[in-house]
């Protein structure tokens, strides 16, 4: 058993080591180790995104490309790979019941921005990038902006990152699909306000 232990530890170092030889990209935020040190979030800051809140925005002529949105739970991104053909350009690999499996974390309260506004819903983004993820605002969830992907098994769902299909997955809920979009309520209280410019008035 040492042996395997020692061929293991080579066969993750070379994935380790084979990944830093290639093109050095600025990292994701949200791939880095959360720092114990950070001060923890105030969730009560945060507001649900809601249809009668995108209502309300759009009222006033606010681009939602401008608002700060987040999500409100962990996001995982997950596919397995063969390590005779593996690329990882992001995220970390893991090996979990005999596979390798490459992996993204997206935590709580990781900021995105709204890249377009759909019929049905919003597409955000959380980097630079042609990666984007929908949240719906249908019959399904005609309340909230949540998480959607295709073919759902099990609370996950399949979703395109780098033009590679993985499985999300809430790394703190049930289901992929109890994510939703929230707001700062500091944001939406200066939204609300609406500022009058007195022009004066001359002697007749």
């Amino acid at each position: 058993m040492k042996h395997w232990g020692i061929i293991f530890f080579s066969v993750a170092l070379t994935v380790v080591v084979g990944c830093s030889h290639k093109k050095a990209q600025e990292p994701l935020k949200f791939d880095q180790p959360a720092n114990a040190n950070q001060p923890a979030i105030d969730t009560n800051t945060y507001v649900p995104f809601t249809r009668d809140l995108y209502n309300k925005l759009r009222a006033y002529n606010i681009d939602l490309r401008k608002v700060q949105f987040f999500v409100d739970q962990q996001l995982v991104l997950s596919r397995f790979m063969d390590m005779n053909k593996a690329e990882v350009t992001s995220g970390v690999v893991k090996f979990l019941n005999g596979k390798y499996i490459n992996e993204i974390v997206i935590p709580a309260y990781t900021p995105c921005v709204c890249d377009s506004v759909d019929v049905d819903g919003l597409r955000v983004s959380f980097e630079k990038g042609n990666n984007s993820f929908k949240f719906i605002n249908n019959k399904y969830s005609p309340d909230f902006f949540i998480f959607s992907g295709n073919n759902w098994k099990d609370g996950t769902c399949e979703v395109m990152y780098d033009k590679i299909p993985y499985r999300a997955s809430c790394g703190s809920c049930g289901s992929a699909a109890d994510v939703k979009l929230v707001v700062k309520q500091s944001d939406i209280d200066k939204s609300d306000k609406k500022t009058k410019t007195l022009q004066g008035r001359r002697v007749d």
